[in-house]
């Protein structure tokens, strides 16, 4: 693709039709850590270190997109992980992925959604839907090469005060 083109999924400026970011695998590929929640599992204190990892795969069914999604975070002091897959729902618009979890979590699906990202990517705002074990709600995530840029964290912090969502606590500001 044309990295001018304003379609291009590849280009951090690229927005579908909606004015939403056109985040496509390869453009989510990386680490992400959840910096603000509305998720009950990241807020309790409980679990730490709450991050996204993407990996982009060979295309599904009708070559829709896809990539490997793992949640790592701490737990009683030791590493946990789920594992999925996201797909791509190409004909919804702006960027939606359904995950479907594996092993144990096969059954389990959700909805996602990209609904808008920081200047080069630096962070994003997820929104997911309502499913059997979650509800709705969104995450800030900020790319793990960003932690350490006081301007980027500012940005997504305040980004998430927009939507509603807590700060987690080892990322709070003076803590």
């Amino acid at each position: 693709m044309d990295p001018t083109d304003p379609a291009d999924p590849l280009d951090p400026n690229s927005l579908t039709p909606q004015g939403r970011p056109d985040m496509a695998p390869a453009r989510l590929a990386g680490t992400w850590w959840i910096v603000s929640s509305s998720f009950p599992m990241w807020l309790g204190g409980r679990r730490t270190g709450a991050r996204f990892t993407y990996a982009p795969l060979p295309g599904g069914r009708a070559g829709a997109p896809r990539m490997s999604d793992r949640v790592g975070y701490r737990s009683g002091g030791r590493e946990r992980a789920i594992l999925g897959t996201d797909t791509r729902l190409t004909d919804r618009p702006g960027t939606v992925y359904r995950w479907r979890g594996k092993g144990l979590l096969a059954a389990l699906s959700s909805v996602w959604e990209v609904t808008e990202a920081g200047p080069g990517d630096a962070w994003a705002v997820i929104a997911f839907s309502k499913s059997l074990a979650t509800p709705a709600g969104h995450d800030v995530v900020v790319r793990e090469e960003h932690l350490e840029d006081a301007d980027v964290m500012a940005d997504a912090l305040a980004v998430g005060a927009r939507y509603g969502t807590t700060v987690l606590a080892e990322f709070a500001p003076g803590i």
